[in-house]
Parts: C-alpha cells; structure tokens; sequence
C-alpha cells in the first residue's frame, strides 16, 4: 500500500514515516489494503517494514492499544465480478455515462464497508478466512438462486462455486449476513425460487435477513437475454407466498426472515406491511421498508406543518413513477392543508434507461428538468432523496447548481425534514 500523507500529530508522522513510501508488513504480515491496516495496527507493539527509494526500512513503535498510527493509503483497488448475469444493471447502462457506472464490483470489502452486494463468487479459501479472521460483517451475498442449473445459466458460470459451502462456512464462524434474490419471472422462480429460501433458512441463526427484490430492465438490453417484467398477478402470488414464509418463520424464530421489496407492494396494489413487520428495517437499502419508513416520518412531520405560509409560494414535488401513486394519495393532501401553499406533484418520465424504469432514485438531471420545464418550477423544486451522488451529481453528471440555472428556480434535495422544507419556501424572494 502506497503512503500518500499522514496525518497531522500521528504516530506515523512522529516515527519519520513520509508521503511516498510503501507500507510492506504490519508485525510480519503482508497488507493488502486499507482494512488489513485497521486490524494490525491496534496491537501496542508494531513492526512496519516499509520500502522507501529501492530500500527497506524497519519501524519499531509503542502505542497504546486501539490508538490508529495516522497512516493515509491509496485508495483499494476494487475487486470486480467475473459472472456474466443474465439481469446485470450494468450491461444495460447507456452509453456516455461516468465510467464508475460500468464498473462490475464484486468486493467483499466494499460490502462490509458499505452494504454492497456480491455474489461471493470470486471468494476464494483466503478470501473466506479473512472474513472470518478480521470479522467483516455483516456480510452482504447475492444469492439468487442455489439450485445449481438455474445458478450457472442466471449468473453465466461455468462451474459450480460453491455458495452454501461458503455461506455455511461464515455461518459456522459467526458471521452475520444479509441475502437477496432478484427475481426473474419464469428461471429463479416457482420451485427453484422455495429451494432457495429453504436452503437459506437452513442459516438463519447468521443469515439476518433475505430480500427479494424484482429484476430491473431498462431499454438498452439489445442483445441480451429476454427477460420478463414483474406485473400485478405475479406480484400478489408472490407476496401470498412469502406471507405464508414469514408465518413460519416468525413462528420459528422470532422474525419474517424473508422480506418483499417494497416495488412488489406498489405493484401488487396492496398496502404496505407495518413498520413492526420489517423487524428493524435490515434490507431498508435494498428497497425493503424504505416507502413505509417515509410515510411513517411524513406523517408524524405533518402534524408540525405550519398552519399557513406568510405569502402564497408553489412547492414542486418531483416523484418518479413508481411513488407516485402514495405521494398523490397520502403525501400531497396533507401537504395542501398548509394555507397560501400551493403543490404541484410532478411525476417524472426516466428518458435515461427507459419508461420501465420507474425508481426516483435513478432520475437523470435531464429527466428531472424536462418533466419540470413542462409543469412550471415554482419558487421551490423538491426532488427525491438518493438522486445524487456523494459527489453531488446526477446520473448524467449533471449538478444540483447546473439544474437550478436551467429552471431559473431553486431546488432541493429531500432530506426528511419538512420544516427545512417550509422554511425554504418562506425565506424564498422569487415572485
């Protein structure tokens, strides 16, 4: 690992350690990456062998226990994924985006660090034991399907890899996960689909929580294997069947184990279980409670709205397809209870990946601001939560500042306080 900096009053800077030089070994053992340093670093006596200018270099430090050296490295190189999935989002991304968004990853550390997915595939016996040794997890594993004929064709194997050999290992050792299946109607479904929960189950004392989430489909699959879409019929025997897991599992031990995401609900056209049901809210990223988690706060939010704003102002509310139908029937009455408030709710087409994709979260600026040029902007535009990036970007590289000069109008980005909300739209100058 290359040495970039170190921080100021660390360790590391106080034993001579300089931008440039490349950390070896941690007490003899070799360092891979950012997380192998967290884990050796927190013993009180460390032995780094460094190379600097074609020599290596020994430093011998005392510290208290825990304390980090102030060590800053180059960035891991991500581990990608070599399976060639039949449903990949990434094949049907458009051309002309950030490269990042081509980007197949498949590292487990990226999935203790941040919740990522992975099938685990390229998780080898030292992959494994590290995982076991250093404790990443909880462990986040795209399973899909375990019955090996359906697993080679959906995820393009050419072997068998082993998944519940590896999953029991981690199980074996304590080691939390979390699953998923995303459902394809017709290859991971029906008996193949109760196999793998059964087999799943078999782990419940580790495996916290399985997601099955639909298969998502743009309109850039020339090419690619055709795949069906998930319609209302499909969605509710779906959700009868994983009602029925969720009975017996409870009864087992004490949670649904198996959960829907929240697009079979919408879907379906069947309300959307308690908060209680989601015992915690485990897969809430994965799109699993994170509508009924939004409406629990709205509603709770909505009896602090104020009674009246000091002038009339247009709130424009931006949805994608998908949540347009709550918003419209619990959100945007409530909201127009708020006199000299006018609210415009705007359902966005995604003219990036297709009319099928219908999630807010993957809306492109230019999506946003030809759905709002048509309706009128307001004095403010309120878009959905997740929609930008951490760099502050849309999908389409487009910035937040960039689409406020477009609209003539200023927008912001939901951030679940709708007293920041109204304040905006109070403080706003526009006529």
């Amino acid at each position: 690992m290359k040495i970039i900096g170190t921080q100021d009053g660390s360790i590391a800077g106080a034993a001579g350690i300089l931008p440039g030089d490349e950390l070896l070994e941690i007490n003899g053992q070799r360092v891979q990456d950012n997380l192998d340093v967290r884990f050796h670093e927190s013993d009180e006596d460390l032995e780094l062998r460094i190379a600097r200018d074609g020599e290596i270099l020994l430093f011998d430090i005392e510290k208290d226990y825990g304390e980090p050296l102030g060590l800053q490295l180059e960035e891991m190189r991500i581990l990608t994924c070599g399976n060639d999935c039949v449903f990949c989002f990434v094949d049907q991304n458009p051309k002309g985006l950030r490269d990042q968004l081509y980007i197949r990853d498949g590292d487990y550390r990226l999935s203790f660090m941040y919740g990522n997915y992975t099938t685990m595939t390229n998780a080898g016996p030292a992959i494994i034991r590290r995982i076991i040794e250093q404790r990443l997890a909880p462990q986040y594993i795209s399973v899909h399907a375990t019955d090996l004929a359906t697993r080679t064709r959906l995820m393009g194997l050419k072997k068998d890899d082993h998944i519940l050999e590896k999953i029991a290992m981690l199980h074996d050792h304590g080691i939390a996960m979390h699953t998923q299946i995303v459902l394809c109607p017709g290859i991971n479904d029906g008996a193949v689909l109760e196999k793998t929960v059964e087999d799943l189950w078999r782990y419940h004392e580790q495996i916290v929580s399985l997601a099955v989430v639909p298969v998502g489909l743009t309109d850039h699959r020339f090419g690619l294997t055709e795949l069906r879409r998930v319609d209302r019929p499909y969605a509710r025997t779906l959700l009868d069947r994983i009602g029925a897991w969720q009975t017996r599992f409870r009864k087992e031990c004490g949670r649904g184990f198996v959960y829907a995401s929240d697009e079979f609900y919408i879907v379906a056209g069947r309300p959307l279980p308690a908060a209680r049901a989601y015992d915690g809210f485990p897969q809430y990223e994965n799109g699993v409670g994170m509508t009924r988690t939004f409406l629990t706060k709205f509603h709770a939010a909505a009896r602090r709205l104020p009674a009246s704003l000091p002038k009339r102002r247009t709130l424009t509310v931006v949805t994608g397809r998908l949540a347009a139908g709550f918003m419209e029937e619990e959100v945007v009455p409530a909201l127009r209870k708020v006199k000299n408030l006018t609210v415009d709710l705007v359902v966005a087409r995604n003219t990036l990946y297709g009319k099928s994709v219908t999630v807010s979260g993957l809306l492109s600026g230019k999506c946003v601001y030809s759905a709002v040029r048509r309706k009128g902007a307001g004095h403010l535009v309120l878009l959905p939560p997740d929609i930008l990036n951490a760099d502050g970007v849309f999908l389409d590289d487009m910035s937040l500042p960039q689409l406020e000069r477009s609209l003539d109008a200023p927008v912001q980005v939901f951030d679940g306080r709708w007293g920041s909300v109204m304040r905006s739209l109070s403080q706003n100058s526009r006529s």
